[in-house]
């Protein structure tokens, strides 16, 4: 059985993950992520839905973040560095064909502006979002096929079906030369699936969607930052126990 102390890497979500339910940062999860990086340097990534420059923002003022994943896969990169997946004319495409044909029941976010690849869209007051999915489906799969739309739990997406957080995540694995077994991925929403079936240990925290927590190794007992908070006492206490019994060894040896 692999320990959590294999893992090298902590792939992480940001809304409903890190968050508190009100959608604003749980300080006391970004403590954690700090202790993590600090105590036993994992390598952090942030995977989020949302803008690339957002989630830079976010990762200057954390600090100590070790590469980002926007735009549910999209976007991926470090300050000056920005990889792109997908073909940004599909994403474009949809976005005008969901303005045009779903203006009454959708909104644009704000974030397009900055998007590359996936654009989002809010549901207007009054309207059920599993209705403004349903008909965003069917618009795509009606006139833009090579086009999907998924839903984060903050906004409706569109984007070219192909980009997932799980093929940027495959991608940074390659770079750093990680194997499955040393990564760990947290997440909360149906956009998570894909990152959370490539990572060797998976974690869904107790808010999460039922897609995320069927595809997730490990459910957490608490919501949202708490989630988080409760995984990574479980991750420091394997590595103390393992430096524990390193350190034994080595005082038995000499």
């Amino acid at each position: 059985m692999i320990s959590l102390s294999e893992i090298k890497c902590i792939v992480i979500d940001v809304d409903g993950t890190i968050t508190s339910k009100d959608n604003t940062l749980d300080l006391n999860a970004i403590e954690m992520l700090r202790k993590l990086k600090r105590d036993i340097g994992l390598k952090v990534i942030l995977a989020s839905g949302n803008a690339y420059p957002v989630l830079m923002g976010l990762a200057r003022y954390i600090g100590g973040i070790d590469y980002v994943i926007a735009e549910n896969g999209g976007v991926m990169g470090l300050n000056g560095e920005i990889e792109v997946i997908g073909d940004k004319k599909i994403g474009e495409k949809a976005r005008e064909i969901i303005k045009r044909e779903l203006g009454d029941i959708l909104i644009e976010s704000w974030q397009c502006m900055y998007r590359l690849v996936d654009f989002s869209f809010k549901v207007k007051h009054g309207i059920e979002w599993e209705y403004a999915y349903k008909k965003t489906m069917e618009v795509l799969s009606r006139m833009i096929p090579e086009a999907k739309a998924v839903f984060s739990g903050v906004a409706i997406h569109v984007s070219d079906r192909r980009v997932n957080k799980g093929v940027a995540l495959k991608r940074v694995m390659e770079k750093w030369n990680l194997k499955r077994e040393n990564v760990m991925a947290i997440g909360d929403s149906d956009v998570d699936v894909e990152m959370l079936m490539e990572a060797g240990f998976s974690v869904a925290v107790a808010n999460a969607s039922e897609n995320a927590k069927k595809v997730a190794k490990i459910i957490t007992r608490k919501p949202y930052g708490e989630g988080f908070i409760e995984i990574s006492e479980k991750i420091l206490e394997e590595f103390k126990t393992r430096r524990r019994i390193v350190n034994q060894t080595l005082h038995n040896d000499s």
